[in-house]
C-alpha cells in the first residue's frame, strides 16, 4: 500500500475537530494534516498544517467545489466529521476515487437507514434486534395517539426529530418538572419539557416525522465502533458520566460485555465503515437498547487515547491494524477515565 501522505480531516470548527486533529498528528509526523469548514477562521484552521474554506455539505456546489480543493492539494485522505456532508460524499465517493481519493464513509443506502431513527429503528425490529418502544408521528394526530398511552399512566417519554443532528429536537416530556424550576435551576438549553407546552407547539406549528419513545432512566454509554472494508475491528463502549449540550466531558472506557455484543448485532445487520458511534441507554429492566447511531468519527472518540486506541489515527491509516481477526484484540486498557476540558489558540 501506497504511503499516505495528505489527509484531510472536514468540519474544523466543530467541537469535535480539535481533539480529532491531534490524535491523528501526535500517531504519524510524516503526514500533512489538512483542515476545511464553511467558515474562514477555526480551531482547524490553527491546528492542521493547510486550511481550506469550502461550501456547506447540503449546498448546490459542495461536491463540485470540494472535489476540486481536494485535487489542487493532493488529498489522498477524507475523514469527513460533520453529519450534512455524509450523503452527498456518499453519493460521490467513486468520483473521488476515479482522483485517487478516498472518502471514509458508508454506502448511501446504509447512511440512509443509520441517519433516521425511525427507519433505523424499524430496521432493527425486522431484523429481531431489540429497540426502545417507539411510534413515528408525521401528523398531530398520529403524535396524539403515540403518546396517549405515556399520558394516561403518567409515564416520562422522550421525543427526537427522526433525522437531527446532535441534541437538535430532543426533548425529555414529563409533567414532573416545574417551569419556576427550569426557570431558576436549569440552563436556558434544559431537555426537559411538560407535555401541555410541547402539545402547543406541535398542535399550532408544522413539524418533521418525530420519534416518540419510552424514556430509559438508566446509565447512558456512547460506543466507539471501526470497520474496515466490512470487517468489525473494535467496539468501545465508554460511560457518560458527564455531558455538556450533548457532548461528554468524563466518562470511563468499560469493557461491557453486554453492550459490546448488543453493538456487534446491531453492526451485522447493517453495511457500514469507518468510524461508526452509537449510543445506548440502560432502560427500567436493565437492558440496554439504542438511542442512535452516528455514522461518523464522534468528537470523543479521542478519549480512547488515554486508554491506549487511537482510532482516529486508525481510521485514516487502518493499515495499523490490518493483523486485528477479533473485535478489540488489541492492549486497550480498560477502566481508564477522562476528563474533558476547554484549550485555547491564539492568532
Amino acid at each position: 500500500m501506497e504511503a499516505v501522505k495528505n489527509i484531510l480531516v472536514t468540519g474544523g470548527g466543530a467541537p469535535g475537530a480539535p481533539g480529532i486533529l491531534k490524535a491523528i498528528l501526535e500517531s504519524n509526523k510524516d503526514i500533512t494534516l489538512f483542515s476545511c469548514d464553511i467558515k474562514e477562521q477555526t480551531a482547524g484552521k490553527l491546528l492542521a498544517h493547510q486550511y481550506f474554506t469550502i461550501p456547506a455539505g447540503d449546498s448546490p456546489n459542495y461536491i463540485s467545489s470540494f472535489l476540486k480543493k481536494c485535487i489542487e492539494y493532493q488529498i489522498d485522505i477524507v475523514l469527513p466529521i460533520t453529519t450534512r456532508e455524509l450523503i452527498p460524499l456518499a453519493q460521490n465517493k467513486a468520483l473521488f476515487a476515479k482522483n485517487n481519493i478516498r472518502i471514509i464513509v458508508s454506502n448511501e443506502q446504509s447512511l440512509a437507514i443509520a441517519n433516521n431513527k425511525g427507519k433505523l429503528y424499524n430496521h432493527l425490529k425486522n431484523n429481531q434486534i431489540s429497540t426502545p418502544k417507539f411510534s413515528i408521528a408525521t401528523t398531530y394526530q398520529e403524535y396524539k395517539n403515540a403518546v396517549n398511552p405515556y399520558l394516561a399512566s403518567n409515564a416520562t417519554f422522550i421525543i427526537k426529530p427522526c433525522v437531527a443532528n446532535g441534541s437538535r429536537g430532543f426533548r425529555i416530556v414529563t409533567d414532573d418538572v416545574e417551569e419556576s424550576d427550569l426557570l431558576f435551576n436549569y440552563k436556558p438549553n434544559s431537555t426537559y419539557i411538560k407535555p401541555e407546552k410541547l402539545n402547543n407547539i406541535l398542535q399550532s406549528d408544522s413539524f418533521p416525522p418525530l420519534l416518540v419513545s419510552e424514556y430509559m432512566p438508566g446509565a447512558e454509554y456512547t460506543i466507539d465502533c471501526l470497520i474496515v472494508e466490512g470487517v468489525i475491528k473494535f467496539i468501545i463502549p465508554r460511560l457518560r458520566k458527564t455531558m455538556n449540550n450533548g457532548i461528554s466531558v468524563a466518562g470511563t472506557i468499560e469493557q461491557n460485555v453486554e453492550i459490546i455484543k448488543y453493538c456487534e448485532a446491531i453492526l451485522n445487520s447493517l453495511d457500514l465503515e469507518g468510524p461508526i458511534g452509537i449510543q445506548v441507554k440502560y432502560d427500567a429492566a436493565s437492558k440496554p437498547l439504542l438511542l442512535e447511531i452516528n455514522p461518523r468519527i464522534q468528537g470523543t472518540t479521542v478519549a480512547l487515547c488515554g486508554a491506549g486506541l487511537n482510532m482516529a489515527a486508525i481510521a485514516v491509516q487502518p493499515n495499523m491494524v490490518s493483523d486485528i481477526k477479533n473485535i478489540n484484540d488489541y492492549p486497550i486498557r480498560w477502566g481508564t477515565k477522562f476528563i474533558r476540558h476547554y484549550t485555547e489558540l491564539y492568532y
